[in-house]
């Protein structure tokens, strides 16, 4: 598996429309590549929301605890 971060998002994105451009790929190929990069990108600020947050340490706290939950567990 590659690194994933920003600039390699990007660069992804920048290729694809060049692809693009010289007609190497068709439209939906293109579309497809731009949703994934999407979703991941969504995934990588979660992971910074969740980065951030964890430095907090009531925020913290309480993230161990539902985790060491089962999710049946859980209130409904």
């Amino acid at each position: 598996m590659n690194t994933i971060n920003t600039k390699v998002l990007f660069h992804k994105l920048c290729d694809t429309m060049d692809r693009l451009d010289r007609a190497e790929v068709d439209i939906n190929t293109a579309n497809a590549q731009a949703k994934i990069v999407g979703q991941i990108n969504n995934l990588l600020n979660y992971e910074l929301k969740r980065a951030a947050l964890m430095t907090r340490p009531e925020f913290r706290q309480e993230l161990r605890h539902l985790e060491s939950k089962n999710f049946d567990s859980l209130p409904s």
